[in-house]
């Protein structure tokens, strides 16, 4: 592993370690190992950084069956195709992959809203993953709903974080139109 992916044995072994620690078998943690270095190579993150974002896609959407090398893969092939570094994704995920899964958020879902506020901000991967954190804890509130309803957003329960999200800004654009319409 330390030669395929020109890492140290130190890296790899400290890796390996991390992963064996989580109940992995021997293929597992070679697996998971052997991503977690690819995305530290690509990414510019060192290897801890990769292990902690590859448990927290793994362990937060774990319905989705993703195995490691998906998760990588699917992380390089936004970095190469949009203005976003596999180092702010991997770092967003880090931080609100959990919540975002609660939320009803995919792994997708959550790679590309990452990307599009990163292209549209130029924020970091760790302000947009904690800020997103934050909107998903607070949109699934039963109060916040409650408040949402009241000024005419067209949000329930059933609805997952992202559909939340798009009821909000349709809100704000009805809004938007209005007052362009009555100035």
């Amino acid at each position: 592993i330390a030669r395929s992916t020109a890492s140290s044995f130190k890296e790899v072994t400290s890796a390996a370690v991390e992963f064996s620690r989580q109940g992995l078998s021997i293929q597992q943690t070679l697996k998971a190992t052997n991503a977690a270095l690819l995305l530290a190579r690509i990414s510019g993150l060192d290897a801890a950084d990769s292990v902690k974002a590859l448990t927290t896609a793994i362990n937060g959407f774990n319905k989705e069956a993703l195995d490691y090398e998906q998760i990588v893969n699917r992380l390089a092939s936004v970095d190469a195709n949009f203005a976003v570094s596999t180092k702010d994704i991997a770092e967003a995920l880090s931080r609100v992959g959990s919540t975002a899964d609660e939320a009803g958020v995919s792994f997708n879902e959550l790679i590309a809203t990452v990307t599009a506020v990163q292209q549209t901000t130029s924020r970091g991967g760790a302000v947009i993953g904690n800020a997103l954190k934050s909107i998903f804890t607070r949109i699934s509130r039963d109060t916040t709903i409650s408040q949402l309803r009241e000024l005419g957003v067209a949000i329930d329960e059933s609805q997952t974080g992202i559909e939340r999200l798009r009821a909000i800004a349709q809100a704000v654009e009805r809004v938007d139109r209005t007052t362009a319409n009555t100035i």
